[in-house]
């Protein structure tokens, strides 16, 4: 009796070690895959970039790589059928075809998007589109700053936001990415730096939660 008890206490220690190293080769498995699937973006990325500058159109393929990546946001089903692997290739062709007649796109953008299509890479094309943004914004010396205000923001205000920044920043560029939030009351808080490491609160919540700190702080203990 206790030697079959002993017997399936071992089989049952194989097992739960069997599966432990399934769980860490599945894990393993899948970091690799995404850090191979970033790589790509990247290669993909830095590659037109260098192609676009080098031609003289990185303004103008920016701007193509920006509507796609908007695109892709906005429209479920469009992105759904060009990131579906089986899915037709020509058909994903014809669409981009229309959708690079209809926004103007340049033919640059339009035969990379195709390349991406025949290479079997346009299912990451959203990653190479993000690549492509901080690649662009690296070359370019352009800080990017997300600017939540309280209400949206006039192409004035956003202008001389951008002229403070760039004079704070030293930056030869820069890019706002305006948002709103009704609860900031008023004012703006403005996120900049490498991966938004830089805060600049200015909004009346912001200035509310300070008051309030500071008088926590300074409330005699109990």
């Amino acid at each position: 009796m206790r030697t079959c008890m002993r017997v399936k206490s071992l089989s049952l220690g194989t097992s739960v070690s069997q599966n432990r190293r399934a769980l860490s080769s599945g894990s393993c498995s899948r970091r690799r895959t995404v850090m191979k699937a970033d790589l790509v973006a990247t290669q993909y990325a830095s590659a037109f970039v260098t192609l676009a500058k080098d031609k003289k159109v990185l303004d103008d393929v920016r701007s193509d790589m920006d509507s796609v990546a908007n695109l892709l946001k906005s429209d479920e089903k469009l992105a759904s059928f060009l990131t579906n692997p089986v899915a037709d290739s020509g058909k994903k062709k014809s669409l981009i075809a229309a959708i690079s007649e209809e926004a103007g796109f340049n033919d640059f953008s339009s035969n990379f998007l195709c390349l991406l299509v025949d290479k079997q890479r346009i299912e990451g094309v959203s990653e190479i589109c993000e690549e492509f943004e901080k690649i662009y914004c690296e070359v370019t010396d352009t800080e990017v700053a997300t600017v939540t205000s309280a209400a949206a923001l006039d192409n004035d205000q956003q202008f001389e936001i951008a002229k403070k920044l760039q004079k704070l920043t030293g930056a030869k560029n820069i890019k706002l990415k305006p948002k709103v939030d009704a609860s900031l009351i008023s004012g703006i808080i403005i996120q900049y730096g490498k991966g938004g490491s830089k805060l600049l609160d200015m909004s009346a919540k912001g200035q509310l939660a300070n008051i309030e700190a500071q008088l926590l702080s300074n409330a005699p203990s109990a």
